[in-house]
């Protein structure tokens, strides 16, 4: 055996998980090449991210180092990954007051939203300007809330917010958008690209306050029915709202981020005739959709992949899997097309792929399509409450590629002393395709696991692999899947925007 492996190559794209594994490491302590540049909350408390990656189907994860950050006894919720696009991670925060008045009404506490890019080395932690057109302000109350609080923020729904990275110097977008029925609005953010020793201190004078542009919804979708699913970038120049059960809302982002544009702004390109014949198992959209998904591959397709229970044919087979695409052939002009039928793999299939291994024969969850190989998709399988698995599926070949437990944020160990009041359990959400791995070099090692204010990792490896004490404990199958991420990192600029 080799005492000194080489190490893998770089993933060429990964699964981001919403999580975000929060610590309270000082910001100052040495860390690994992907932390960030020191940022700070708008209560001006430091902050510093960093990104733990691993091979698909494992799913890599944002760390926040936030050491000021106080528990709250877990009433308060933690940072959440919004989007990511390319070489940047949007995340929101919900920031605690300093006031010791108004410390316990976590309610009142603003929100601050940040983007972590690696574009640059080091990677830069940027938080955005603060949005408060259409908050609510009540002066003889705002003064007792500093800076400010919640309600004089807009607000912005996190499934209705896009990241759009564009242009060769790191620039990128954040739109979000509300639906009125026939009327829509989008609030833009533009950023420009800054040297990360910007992200020293917040330098909003930098960069443009926000935009607000009021829109009229394209003929076709069921507006007052719409439930966003998923906002996909494509072409470093659109964002697409993604309804699972209706079609795809097109912004020219970069033409609406123009002033002086007054021009139609969206376009609707509705789902295949055969994919609107079902709806949604939760008409209300407060549950992420976990049946379907609409993604884009790096030759700009967009796929849509269904996980469909007919009545008519359940006796015959539990599930379908179906899938379509939809070229997009002029990448600046809206195109007009339509979708082609692609994979279909019935539920017996799909479990013979397993082919002898211990994985449960259920229902696939949450498909994900591979941001390289369009023929690869991703699904979530559920073994018990606690247990959840991602596999890779190669549905051309029809072959099994590989398979990992989904580690819980909380089983990744703690860098504190003190008792995690938090317990954060998967329960069921969407995960994100990124190819910020792209712009990660290999120069910067990672530590060893084990080490000072480190936690282990999983990746698919399927070989034992030591562990600290807040590692897993559910058993030896479990264990097995424990090892340590591999050292790599960052940055680079590679890649062309996609």
């Amino acid at each position: 055996m080799d005492p000194f492996p080489s190490i893998p190559a770089r993933p060429s794209w990964i699964i981001l998980d919403r999580f975000i594994h929060r610590t309270d490491r000082d910001v100052e302590d040495e860390a690994d090449g992907t932390a960030s540049e020191i940022s700070y909350t708008c209560t001006d408390r430091p902050i510093r991210a960093s990104i733990r990656v691993a091979d698909s189907p494992a799913v890599s994860r944002l760390y926040l180092d936030w050491p000021s950050r106080p528990e709250f006894g877990g009433r308060l919720r933690e940072p959440r990954v919004i989007a990511a696009h390319n070489h940047s991670i949007l995340f929101r925060a919900i920031v605690p007051l300093e006031d010791p008045m108004f410390c316990k009404d976590t309610a009142s506490f603003p929100v601050d939203m940040f983007v972590y890019s690696a574009f640059s080395s080091p990677p830069s932690l940027h938080r955005l300007r603060t949005c408060f057109t259409g908050g609510v302000s009540t002066p003889d109350e705002d003064i007792y809330f500093k800076p400010y609080q919640r309600c004089q923020q807009r607000i912005m729904a996190e499934k209705h917010i896009g990241l759009l990275c564009h242009g060769s110097k790191g620039g990128f977008t954040v739109v979000d958008f509300t639906n009125f029925g026939l009327e829509g609005e989008l609030c833009l953010l533009h950023h420009p690209a800054l040297p990360a020793s910007a992200s020293h201190k917040n330098t909003e004078e930098e960069e443009a306050d926000w935009m607000i542009k009021k829109v009229r919804l394209p003929p076709g979708p069921r507006v007052r029915r719409w439930i966003t699913d998923a906002i996909i970038p494509l072409h470093g120049r659109y964002l697409c709202w993604v309804d699972n059960y209706q079609g795809i809302l097109v912004v020219d982002v970069l033409r609406a981020s123009d002033k002086n544009t007054t021009d139609e702004l969206l376009h609707y390109i509705p789902l295949p005739h055969e994919a609107l014949q079902s709806d949604r198992s939760h008409p209300d959209g407060d549950c992420p959709d976990k049946a379907r998904c609409v993604c884009v591959t790096a030759d700009f397709t967009l796929k849509l992949v269904c996980v469909t229970t007919g009545k008519a044919n359940r006796a015959r087979s539990p599930f379908t899997i179906r899938s379509w695409t939809f070229p997009w052939k002029f990448p600046h002009v809206f195109p007009s097309g339509r979708w082609y039928r692609g994979h279909t793999m019935e539920a017996a299939e799909f479990w013979g792929l397993y082919n002898g291994q211990s994985l449960p024969q259920v229902k696939p969850m949450y498909p994900l399509v591979s941001l390289v190989n369009p023929d690869e998709f991703c699904f979530l399988l559920k073994e018990d409450h606690t247990t959840y698995w991602i596999i890779e599926v190669d549905m051309g070949n029809k072959m099994l590629k590989s398979s990992a437990i989904y580690i819980n944020e909380e089983e990744e160990g703690c860098t504190t002393d003190r008792p995690r009041a938090r317990r954060i359990v998967f329960d069921g959400h969407s995960f994100i395709p990124s190819g910020l791995s792209d712009y990660l070099g290999m120069d910067a090692i990672k530590r060893p696991p084990g080490a000072a204010g480190t936690c282990c990792r999983a990746t698919c490896t399927g070989a034992a692999a030591p562990c600290h004490a807040g590692a897993s404990t559910r058993g030896a199958r479990r264990a097995l899947t424990w090892a340590a991420l591999w050292p790599r990192q960052p940055a680079w600029r590679g890649r062309a925007n996609t």
